[in-house]
């Protein structure tokens, strides 16, 4: 199984998302999208293709899958690791989300 590392970004956008479900939405709301994100990660471990490939100018290859109604993971892989770089969000009102 491939070692999953988040990129600092990434992995900060995730939380603030988290937190904000938490917050306005509910726990269990905030659950739920943590758990999906968990799950899709380990699909993508197991699977690691399975994404929407995404070719840059340089050559290098990304992939990109829906973790959640309102969220995605944008990442690549090599032999050994799962790089996530990533989380986009994708709300009509962004605005209400709170600065880290």
């Amino acid at each position: 199984m491939l070692k999953v590392k988040w990129g600092k970004r990434a992995f900060r956008i995730f939380i603030r998302q988290w937190r904000w479900e938490g917050d306005n939405v509910g726990i269990q709301a905030a659950e739920t999208m943590r758990s999906n994100v968990a799950e899709t990660i380990k699909r993508i471990q197991q699977m690691p293709t399975i994404g929407i490939e995404h070719k840059t100018k340089g050559g290098k290859t990304y992939r990109s899958i829906l973790t959640h109604p309102k969220s995605s993971l944008y990442y690549w892989h090599d032999d050994k690791e799962l790089h996530i770089v990533r989380f986009v969000i994708a709300m009509k009102n962004k605005t209400s989300l709170p600065t880290l």
